[in-house]
């Protein structure tokens, strides 16, 4: 009698200097996960209006991919660094009747949906209405939903059966939203980070560091928060803000392990 074992895949993120959902994309597109695959399977949302782009870049002398979302809704949320703008926003319902009705492997739409559903739950909370009346602002952009969804493809490329997440680093000050300038962190992205018991810490920084879109990924998809987990490295992928500030790698870090299971 043979004793299969199988091999958990697993990817840890360092998120030291904070994490959006453009940086995320990149970090797993760098680390190997197959970029036709990724925009097949945003393609199944049968939505158009975007163009994605791949690029190498240097941040603090580190290699890194730069994922560039260039959408009609004009939105800047996923990038630390970034303020966020105000582009178009949705109502977490008709995301969640665009992801239902989309073309897309079960796993992929699953992780999706449970990261919509996070958010819509923490804005609800936030602004006291139903979690499916709320208007994604932010998040419910298109960029930000290209981010989600390509997340999860290229989590699905890399057959990644469980994640986890460093403490994630936080900037202060003001942050411009659709509802006006806001305390940095930004409320959506301390509920999340608060209800998840997620470790972060405080950066010298009074860049948005970590968006709710990279905020929504990490606490819904990640099983824990702490150092890097045991296995055996496989691979190891770069993600790059936009911005590029002195004395600091602006950076998300995704290492993919492998280990019994």
């Amino acid at each position: 009698m043979t004793n299969d074992v199988h091999p958990i895949r697993s990817a840890w993120f360092n998120c030291h200097a904070g994490v959006a959902g453009d940086m995320t994309l990149a970090a797993l597109v760098d680390a190997g996960a197959d970029i036709d695959m990724v925009a097949n399977t945003i393609a199944g949302l049968g939505v158009d209006g975007y163009a994605m782009f791949f690029e190498r870049v240097q941040r603090s002398g580190v290699s890194a991919t730069w994922a560039n979302i260039v959408t009609h809704d004009d939105l800047h949320d996923h990038d630390p660094g970034e303020t966020s703008g105000h582009g178009l926003h949705r109502p977490a319902r008709e995301i969640f009747a665009l992801l239902d009705a989309a073309e897309l492997p079960d796993r992929v739409q699953g992780r999706a949906r449970i990261v919509f559903e996070r958010l819509a739950a923490v804005e609800g909370a936030i602004h006291g209405i139903d979690p499916a009346d709320v208007e994604l602002h932010e998040v419910g952009a298109l960029d930000s939903i290209i981010d989600v969804v390509g997340v999860c493809a290229a989590l699905e490329s890399l057959d990644i059966d469980q994640i986890f997440c460093s403490s994630i680093g936080l900037g202060s000050g003001i942050v411009n939203t659709a509802h006006g300038r806001l305390p940095h962190p930004a409320p959506a992205t301390m509920a999340l980070l608060t209800e998840a018991g997620a470790p972060t810490h405080g950066l010298d920084s009074t860049l948005e560091t970590a968006t709710p879109t990279g905020a929504a990924l990490m606490t819904t998809l990640a099983s824990s928060f702490g150092p890097m987990p045991g296995g055996t490295s496989h691979a190891v992928g770069y993600g790059a803000g936009t911005a590029d500030p002195p004395g600091r790698a602006n950076i998300v870090q995704v290492v993919i392990t492998v280990g019994a299971g």
